[in-house]
């Protein structure tokens, strides 16, 4: 058995102590250094997560107000648009119960009367044509032979021709204040009596044998061959009495026997009424601590040295003057005898001028002028 050294066995425990405490230090700072690192990390991405979310919320802010303002515009067209259309509807209301616009709906109609039953009388003279012509042919006995037979066809269109005549001179002459003579309306009957007749001669032919058969045979003849006159006089009559109609009707006075306004007399000038503001958008940057605007606002007035002390009448606010298109004819006049005085206007200043100086309306204008003279 080999001896050994006492003290170099005490040595070599030493030594190696140390070395696996300095082994034991090594893996300690390496650990330290481990978790520092671990930790630098996490505080890193968390600082990328806290930036990326700041982005978003800018932008999402930046959406918003976005939206926010298009939505603004959005409503202010609409509002803009509801306010033309509303003022449009309120002027034509206004318009249609003038004196003038009835006048003007008479006339329609008394066109409109022509247009739609003047064809209606003509459809009923192309059904009275043949009866016509078949009535007057067996009256005076002439075939297809005859140049008689052939101008036959002509008889039916000249007598609804003067019979629509009569018509329309009837209208035009009442349009004008007039009245067609008595005789006319005669003539237009005759040749309407004329037409029935020979359309009751074509059907009437006797039968030869008198039976019930018969008799209802030639009374439907009859009837068939009278429905085109019959028809053409009925139109004839109904043309007459919806234009004696609008002859007598009075579009300047209503049922009551109340004048009815005229245009001159309703004012319809179109209000000037402000759009709605639109609020701006106001892009804010982030700001970390910084005060807001309102914030300083409020601050600003908050350190206002002299808050409390009344202002000067001189210093305040004076309100908006009234419109021209509110004020009366009285305060107009005045304001046109301060500008003639004053050497803005000439005395004999054109319409044109006083309107363009005053802001009111053409119409306006020639009456606050007139009114002085009147006076």
């Amino acid at each position: 058995m080999k001896a050994t050294n006492p003290s170099t066995e005490s040595l070599s425990a030493r030594e190696l102590a140390d070395d696996l405490a300095s082994q034991r230090d090594r893996d300690a700072v390496r650990r330290a250094d481990e978790l520092a690192r671990l930790a630098a990390e996490a505080e890193h991405d968390r600082a990328l997560a806290d930036v990326a979310e700041k982005a978003r919320r800018a932008e999402l802010d930046r959406s918003e107000r976005e939206a926010s303002g298009s939505a603004s515009a959005t409503l202010a067209r609409v509002y803009r648009e509801s306010k033309d259309s509303g003022e449009r509807t309120r002027i034509a209301a206004h318009m249609a119960r003038s004196g003038e616009a009835r006048a003007l709906r008479l006339e329609r109609l008394r066109t409109l009367n022509l247009r739609v039953l003047v064809p209606v009388l003509l459809g009923f003279a192309a059904w009275s044509t043949t009866g016509v012509q078949a009535g007057g042919a067996r009256l005076m006995q002439v075939t297809d032979a005859d140049p008689t037979w052939w101008a036959l066809w002509v008889l039916e269109p000249v007598l609804i021709g003067a019979v629509v005549w009569v018509i329309v001179v009837r209208a035009r002459l009442a349009a004008c204040g007039g009245r067609l003579n008595q005789q006319a309306a005669q003539i237009a009957a005759g040749c309407l009596s004329t037409s029935i007749g020979l359309n009751l001669a074509a059907a009437a032919v006797a039968p030869a044998s008198w039976s019930v058969g018969s008799v209802a045979t030639l009374l439907g003849s009859l009837l068939a061959h009278s429905i085109g006159a019959a028809g053409a006089a009925a139109t004839a009559h109904l043309i007459g009495v919806v234009d004696e109609s609008i002859a007598d009707a009075d579009p300047w006075t209503d049922e009551h026997g109340v004048s009815v306004p005229l245009l001159a007399d309703l004012n319809l000038d179109p209000e000037s009424l402000p759009a709605p503001a639109v609020e701006p958008v106001q892009t804010l940057a982030p700001s970390f601590g910084a005060d807001l605007p309102e914030q300083r606002a409020s601050a600003a007035k908050a350190n206002r040295p002299n808050k409390g002390v009344r202002v000067p009448p001189a210093a305040r606010r004076s309100a908006k003057p009234p419109s021209a298109r509110a004020m009366t004819d009285d305060a107009l006049r005045e304001r046109l005898a301060a500008l003639v005085s004053s050497g803005d206007l000439p005395e004999n200043a054109p319409v044109r001028r006083v309107q363009s100086a005053l802001g009111i309306s053409f119409d306006r204008a020639k009456r606050v002028m007139a009114a002085p003279l009147a006076a």
